[in-house]
């Protein structure tokens, strides 16, 4: 690769547990910049250029490290570009039944386990190793998550690999073993916005989703275990939606995700999600292995945490496309499975690839 693609690291703050925090930023100059954190192996910042070639960063985040430590930050629950595991989204009941063995969940969102629990991935000090090849540049961040962390059963030796390409994608990959039969199902929680101005909300982003079905949820937001199909109601985005017009829709549904808060059954994986702004003229497409994806238009935001530049996030500010199998898999035998046993190894790849029109 030419000598001018980069990737670098600098301090960028102290961990609670006092070990230091660096940013890892892997930048192709005119095509694609990110930087990523090694707490919470998150995604800090992701400029991208606009039909005129401006560079805006597109991703929810805070200038420095003590953003993350916020107490608003923190007790939003909000997971600004985290990595989050063991498993994405709410676990009903706090409980699970593998191998004959029931395991009990401790809540961290009032009374539900989301995300992990209350010391899941995205608050985690990983390790980290930048690289770069003939394809490529990125980070692999790599982390032991302990036997009865959270409750869950099992040591899970884990990797979540950041890349950036010279066609303007970011790739995230993920690697992970377990000594003992566990569940696993990580996601990359960013929050996008292609204006490139989080001060102006997504609700003109245009959304096309490759879905014949979306996942119901009843009024504490847990899937029904139905597969509803998404015609005639405003979760239908197989054709491109303009997200402010599905949201202002009468829908039970939206009533019980204040907004869209809902996994989508993807009928194919290869250019599954496309999210477009027409003002920067800013494509995002998206594939994945996963079978659905959770979207979220960002419906908890209330102003009261204030990101880059001191910008106060507000409700619809961004919209979360995370990439995973369904929620509460674990709970609902219809789902697909996120069971991981000793004999086999967990491979999960999303690609985000940005491009103008």
């Amino acid at each position: 690769m030419p000598a001018e693609n980069t990737v670098s690291f600098e301090p960028f703050g102290i961990a609670p547990n006092g070990e230091e925090i660096q940013l890892y930023t892997l930048e192709i100059p005119g095509v694609i910049k990110a930087s990523v954190m090694n707490y919470g192996a998150t995604l800090t910042h992701l400029y991208v250029p606009d039909r005129a070639g401006k560079m805006e960063d597109v991703v929810l985040g805070f200038d420095d490290f003590e953003g993350y430590l916020s107490k608003e930050y923190l007790e939003n629950y909000c997971y600004l570009g985290s990595t989050v595991g063991r498993i994405g989204g709410r676990i009903k009941g706090n409980q699970f039944e593998l191998e004959g063995v029931t395991y009990k969940l401790n809540p961290n969102q009032g009374s539900t386990h989301l995300h992990g629990g209350k010391h899941g991935w995205d608050r985690k000090v990983w390790k980290a190793s930048p690289f770069k090849n003939d394809k490529s540049i990125g980070v692999e961040f790599s982390l032991t998550s302990p036997e009865e962390e959270e409750n869950y059963p099992g040591n899970i030796d884990f990797r979540v690999i950041y890349s950036i390409q010279s066609d303007g994608m970011l790739a995230i990959e993920y690697h992970g073993t377990t000594d003992k039969t566990t569940i696993l199902n990580p996601t990359n929680h960013s929050y996008f916005n292609l204006s490139g101005d989080f001060s102006k909300d997504i609700l003109n982003h245009k959304l096309q989703i490759s879905a014949k079905h979306f996942l119901p949820v009843d009024d504490d937001s847990f899937p029904t275990g139905e597969l509803e199909p998404v015609e005639n109601t405003p979760f239908n985005f197989l054709k491109e939606t303009e997200i402010g017009k599905s949201l202002g829709e009468e829908n039970l549904q939206l009533k019980y995700g204040n907004g869209i808060d809902h996994s989508f059954a993807f009928d194919v994986r290869e250019n599954c999600i496309s999210l477009f702004e027409p003002q920067s003229g800013r494509v995002l497409e998206v594939d994945t292995t996963e079978p659905g994806v959770q979207v979220y238009t960002s419906n908890y935001l209330d102003g009261s945490i204030k990101g880059k530049n001191g910008i106060a996030y507000k409700k619809n500010a961004a919209i979360c496309l995370e990439t995973q199998h369904f929620p509460d898999s674990i709970n609902q035998k219809e789902f697909p499975s996120v069971v991981l046993r000793p004999d086999e190894s967990f491979f999960s790849k999303t690609t985000f690839k940005f491009s103008m029109r």
